[in-house]
């Protein structure tokens, strides 16, 4: 026993180096199969289910296919069935069976409740009066007669000058206008006929007494622009300026007193008649009384210049009409 010790105590000392390593090898080798086993691999939940719509997907491009006579759609490398597949290593086992990141729950945020307050705009709403045009219309047509009244008008021969006073007259014509907002211009036709008094007078060279009786009558076409001021929704009052162009005739007819016993002689008459410039000023008022129809009540001063041996005469005329709008 002693000999055998001591011959291997004589040994190397590589040579027992070599053994221990041998032994311990056995030894891990021998611990490693003793450790139990992990249970039979399994795919993950997630992998099945996205096997499942894959699965899904074929099926899907197969019934296409077959409608269509087109070729499926083929995957490649793909495991065709669902069986579990076996890992590669242990280790990838073990990673795949730990529980996966704890979800964080954030906090719910909890807005506080505010009063919620009404914005209240101060704004001042200002009543806007309507226009003539918007109450009336864009048109207008008025027919109309009234009366004519002439201060005087003078008229002078070869060798005298009269001074012929006016008597009442009367007058018929029509406007057509047009509104913008309280604006308007008028094109207007219309006739005038005035009567003069009876005048006598001694003549300055037979000292015979003569009458002298006389009429004028005028054709006038005028335009005119103004002004309508609204004062109710009905009421309005308007005036306006204007120019145009007349035929303007005048008619003298004069009488010669021979003697008391021989009377009157035979009258003598003479017509005096030219184209002449007219002016115009009218102030009235406008009443819409039903629907699109209104009353018109106003006064124009017209004035004629001279025609031949009659000078130049103001018309007061007085009108009265009834017109539509549209």
């Amino acid at each position: 026993m002693i000999s055998s010790i001591k011959s291997v105590c004589m040994m190397p000392m590589s040579f027992c180096l070599v053994r221990f390593s041998v032994i311990s090898s056995l030894v891990f080798v021998v611990v490693l199969q003793a450790q139990p086993s992990l249970p039979e691999p399994v795919i993950s939940e997630r992998e099945f289910r996205f096997r499942e719509v894959e699965q899904r997907a074929l099926d899907l491009s197969k019934r296409l296919s077959e409608m269509t006579g087109t070729e499926p759609i083929e995957l490649i490398d793909r495991n065709r069935s669902l069986s579990p597949v076996r890992y590669e290593s242990s280790a990838q086992r073990a990673f795949d069976v730990l529980p996966g990141p704890l979800e964080e729950i954030e906090p719910e945020l909890v807005e506080p409740n505010e009063e919620i307050k009404p914005v209240v705009f101060a704004s001042k709403v200002q009543r806007v009066v309507p226009t003539t045009q918007q109450r009336k219309g864009d048109y207008y047509i008025m027919p109309f007669l009234g009366l004519a009244f002439s201060s005087e008008s003078k008229w002078k021969d070869e060798v005298d000058s009269f001074t012929l006073d006016g008597d009442v007259g009367n007058l018929l014509g029509a406007k057509l206008g047009r509104r913008w907002d309280n604006w308007l211009a008028t094109i207007m036709v219309a006739y005038q006929y005035l009567d003069y008094e009876d005048i006598s007078y001694l003549a300055s060279d037979t000292n015979n007494l003569n009458s002298l009786i006389s009429n004028e009558e005028s054709y006038s076409l005028s335009l005119s622009g103004g002004y309508s001021i609204p004062i109710t929704e009905k009421l309005s009052h308007n005036g306006a300026v204007g120019l145009g162009m007349a035929w303007r005739r005048n008619f003298v007819q004069r009488k010669v007193k021979i003697s008391d016993e021989l009377g009157w002689g035979d009258p003598l008459s003479e017509v005096f008649s030219s184209l002449v410039f007219t002016y115009e000023l009218s102030l009235g008022f406008e009443y819409l009384f039903v629907n699109n129809f209104s009353g018109y009540c106003g006064y124009r001063l017209m004035g004629l210049s001279s025609n031949k041996s009659f000078e130049g005469a103001f018309q007061h005329l007085l009108e009265l009409g009834v017109g539509a709008n549209f």
